[in-house]
């Protein structure tokens, strides 16, 4: 499925600002927190009110996609440097990351088909009765 059906926006609805707004709001997010720009600042670099891109961030849904789907690019490219991570994890005695690397490939479900056989079928539910009671009498007596 291609990002932008994922991510369910229409670019064409973006308002003026939105498609700078979302780049700077994203950048903010992986900038270290000291030397990150203040809402403010991207605010009047694009031009706007501090107000109107928080509604833009937290409220419109097509913009909130946009941006999902500009970030989802980003982790994307960084992709080769987690399977490597993975990797090296593995090569280290990581079974988590073996588990985790199998699951991915394929290789490793949490399905588990489990099928007991015990006659149950053969005998009737008076006669389960029955031997249950024997059973436990057994065990009180000795």
């Amino acid at each position: 499925m291609s990002a932008k059906g994922r991510f369910k926006y229409d670019e064409t609805k973006l308002r003026p600002g939105q498609r700078e707004a979302a780049d700077l709001l994203i950048e903010r997010e992986f900038t270290p927190k000291k030397e990150r720009k203040t809402l403010d600042e991207i605010a009047d670099e694009i031009g706007t009110s501090r107000r109107t891109l928080y509604e833009w961030n937290n409220r419109d849904t097509n913009f909130i996609a946009y941006k999902n789907k500009l970030v989802s690019e980003v982790m994307d490219s960084r992709l080769p440097m987690v399977y490597a991570k993975v990797l090296e994890s593995i090569e280290n005695g990581s079974m988590k990351a073996a588990e985790m690397y199998l699951k991915r490939i394929g290789d490793l479900d949490t399905k588990s088909e489990i099928t007991l056989n015990d006659n149950r079928d053969a005998l009737t539910v008076e006669e389960r009765l029955k031997a249950l009671q024997e059973r436990l009498a057994d065990d009180s007596e000795k």
